[in-house]
């Protein structure tokens, strides 16, 4: 079983974070997440773009738990970021780190009514897949596969948030998709 570790760059509800919790429970993954929110440093603002710079962030996260002993650790920021030659990231990943976005995955970001039920699937699909990214699991031609990449919010919506059964069968797990 595969140990996670969530930890929040900003504060963020409880129950945002009681949902990707039992989600990924439900996976097959042993969730713990970091009492404590762990502040990241204004410096990766980039205030002309009025966003943060997610592989510094990234860089950060992979620095501060290097040491931590979790097969992934993802850290959740209710931020806008971005990352190089992209006008946003839903998050970024590396081996073992991953990192996920949340002003994108609201509703009101989009100028339209705030929808909670909407918002928690589509933050529970885009930790699970910034967690296969950690795993080692590339993007998934499925087109309802959690792994399949997402380029915009309507594509996020069209994804499931449970991984396919090829995606499964990689990280040798099994989950009620």
């Amino acid at each position: 079983m595969y140990r996670v570790l969530i930890v929040k760059i900003t504060s963020i509800d409880r129950s945002v974070i009681n949902e990707v919790t039992n989600h990924l429970s439900q996976l097959g993954f042993h969730v713990d997440v970091l009492s404590q929110i762990e502040h990241i440093n204004i410096s990766y603002f980039d205030w002309q773009r009025s966003q943060y710079d997610a592989e510094k962030i990234l860089e950060y996260v992979s620095s501060k738990f290097d040491k931590f002993p979790y097969d992934a650790i993802i850290a959740i920021g209710d931020i806008d970021a971005y990352a190089r030659g992209l006008n946003f990231v839903f998050g970024l990943s590396t081996k073992k780190f991953g990192t996920v976005f949340l002003v994108r995955l609201k509703n009101d970001f989009y100028k339209k009514k705030c929808n909670f039920e909407l918002f928690i699937e589509r933050v529970k699909k885009e930790v699970t897949h910034e967690l296969g990214h950690t795993l080692g699991l590339g993007h998934c031609s499925n087109p309802t596969c959690v792994m399949r990449f997402s380029n915009s919010i309507v594509e996020v919506d069209n994804k499931s948030a449970f991984f396919c059964e090829e995606c499964r069968v990689k990280l040798n797990i099994n989950n009620k998709s």
